[in-house]
């Protein structure tokens, strides 16, 4: 947010000083937008002066008079979604919004297509017809979603010369409240009656030529005679099925190995469960699905590993024995990953490990503060769980053999930006009234964002990116979600994102091996309703994130030589055995003591090496 509101002295030098003396290198349009005066049944025009320079990725906003954070939100979502359209870099660019009302204004997300297209055609150096007129939200997927008001938003357009007004698809039809007065005598009854309106015949009355419009690319023929071209892409599907396959067979043998020791101690019920999580894998693998198998594999692991603590772990200090060896190893792996050169491949995979280890430090965290038995055992266990998946996925590392480098620099400055974006994006959602189960709670794009804010102030940008990734898609779909209103609508919506998300990985094949982005491809292929939409959206976003990174000049594919990371146990945990059984057996002789210690050891070293 620090970043998306222009200072008041900047704003100062916006409105006094000539547009020429303040860039170089700049492309500036002007577009009229349309709003509805604040507490009144009538429209207002607005102006809207987009400038585009040479920058770092930085949005001002001045809005005049001073409207809500939805303006703001709005501004920078339509700069975002401009540059995702036109394939253009983000970060090469600053964007200045200046917005003038000459009423107080309802809001702000009515002019978010508004201003995408002038975005758009600053950034493509299009001509802009001034008799078009429109209103509607911006998606961030470039969908124009509903708006309210539409009747007064066009009285006011035609009134400011308007020939065309576009409207957002669905609302032909809309509501508003006409006033007719009557007279009495010398007096003067006014009556409102609220009626619907066929905005296409309403707007003949006016002169005015009423379109509905889906997308910004359709909204942009008219105001340009010019439309977007999509970058094609095919997806190789059968290059990224043998890593998956790989990650699958890693996730199964581990498995395997911890369900020898589960079923000596498991409930029926619990091992029915797991069971079938076992049956599900095996048949998402033999479909092909190896990284939903994968997942499939994982839940299993998480079911075992609770149910297992729950049969061993019978007081605090085993708890917080556990707990130690948990944490020992999250620093073990985390000094690891740190050290390894980050290119456009690796950092999939050590982005989605950082991500785990991440996730493994806040169960952990909770299992220690929780005052729950039961939530503190299942917290434990996905700890472990995390940091086991973090493992699996950095032993995959070896199978890269070429890979596209990049500058620390770099990496920081997407990591800065990125997490920058998903508090703006998130900040906005909240402020228009996005999907609440998609942005608070666990697995939420506010959790998503604070990860990435931890993973950032540790340094660990390859992690910040994906998680921070993951937070922007799933405030995106919180808004996206607002103006889907059936199963049909879903459906189209998920077929159309599922296109996208192949064209993206096919594209980002130029530079790299996009398996992260298909991996959640995969994923979306086996799962159902909005998640099947989210998992194709974050597969299009680090696909095409990954094509952004990649057509810099100086990233270059070299030969690559990656390791299997080290997982040590440190001195701390024999510290932490000692003086358990320390304070757990006081009275013990020293000989005694020393042979119980011996044996805790040995005990400990044989559950390392099987985890």
């Amino acid at each position: 947010m620090k970043k998306g509101v222009i200072s008041l002295a900047l704003i100062i030098l916006l409105i006094l000083t000539p547009v020429h003396a303040q860039f170089e290198n700049y492309s500036e349009r002007s577009i009229k937008a349309v709003a509805v005066v604040s507490g009144e049944n009538r429209g207002a025009t607005i102006n809207i002066t987009v400038t585009v320079t040479p920058g770092n990725g930085r949005v001002f906003v001045s809005v005049s008079p001073f409207t809500e954070i939805d303006m703001q939100g709005s501004a920078q979502l339509s700069a975002l979604t401009a540059c995702d359209l036109t394939g253009k870099d983000f970060l090469n660019y600053d964007f200045f919004y200046v917005i003038e009302a000459k009423s107080t204004i309802v809001g702000g997300p009515s002019a978010g297509a508004v201003m995408t297209i002038a975005t758009i055609a600053a950034l493509e150096n299009l001509t802009l017809n001034r008799t078009v007129y429109m209103t509607g939200m911006i998606y961030p997927d470039g969908t124009i979603g509903p708006v309210g008001g539409i009747p007064y938003k066009l009285q006011a357009a035609a009134k400011d010369g308007a020939k065309i007004f576009l409207i957002p698809k669905g609302q032909r039809y809309a509501t508003m409240v006409e006033k007719k007065e009557v007279r009495k005598g010398p007096f003067v009854i006014i009556n409102s009656e609220t009626k619907t309106v066929d905005l296409v015949k309403y707007g003949r009355k006016y002169g005015v030529k009423v379109i509905e419009v889906e997308n910004i690319n359709e909204a942009l023929s008219y105001y340009t005679g010019h439309q977007l071209e999509k970058l094609e892409g095919k997806i190789s599907e059968e290059k990224y099925r043998g890593l998956m396959k790989i990650l699958a067979d890693k996730m199964k043998s581990d498995a395997l190995k911890l369900y020898g020791e589960f079923e000596k101690v498991a409930d029926s019920d619990v091992k029915k469960k797991v069971d079938e999580r076992f049956k599900k894998a095996e048949e998402l693998a033999k479909k092909g699905y190896y990284y939903s198998a994968t997942s499939s594999y994982f839940t299993a692991k998480i079911m075992m590993r609770e149910e297992l603590y729950r049969k061993k772990i019978k007081d605090d200090q085993e708890f917080s024995l556990e707990e130690k060896v948990i944490r020992d190893e999250i620093n073990s792996m985390k000094d690891s990953v740190k050290s390894y050169r980050i290119g456009l491949a690796s950092l999939q995979i050590i982005g989605a490990a950082e991500e785990r280890l991440a996730k493994a430090e806040n169960y952990l965290q909770k299992a220690v503060n929780s005052n729950n038995w039961d939530d503190a055992i299942a917290n434990l266990a996905l700890a472990k769980e995390r940091v086991e998946s973090a493992r699996i996925w950095m032993s995959i590392l070896p199978e890269i053999k070429k890979d596209a480098y990049m500058s620390s620099e770099e990496l920081k400055k997407r990591a800065d930006f990125y997490l920058s974006m998903a508090e703006s994006i998130y900040v906005y959602a909240e402020s228009i009234g996005g999907y609440q189960s998609l942005l608070k709670g666990d697995g939420s794009a506010d959790e998503s964002r604070s990860i990435a804010e931890e993973l950032y102030n540790q340094g660990y940008y390859a992690g910040t990116i994906l998680t921070a990734l993951d937070s922007i898609i799933k405030s995106a779909l919180s808004i996206e979600l607002i103006g889907v209103q059936n199963e049909k609508e879903l459906s189209e919506k998920i077929n159309q994102t599922r296109e996208s998300s192949q064209n993206a990985i096919g594209v980002a094949e130029k530079y790299t091996i996009p398996v992260l982005a298909y991996a959640y491809y995969e994923f979306g292929e086996t799962s159902e309703g909005i998640w099947k939409l989210y998992y194709y959206k974050l597969s299009e976003r680090i696909a095409k994130t990954l094509s952004l990174m990649g057509g810099k000049e100086n990233v270059k594919i070299v030969e690559a030589t990656y390791k299997n990371p080290e997982i040590r146990t440190t001195p701390e945990v024999k510290t932490v055995v000692e003086k358990y059984f320390s304070r757990s057996i006081p009275g013990f002789e020293a000989g005694t003591w020393v042979i119980a210690l011996l044996a805790a050891l040995i005990i400990l070293r044989v559950r390392l090496k099987g985890s």
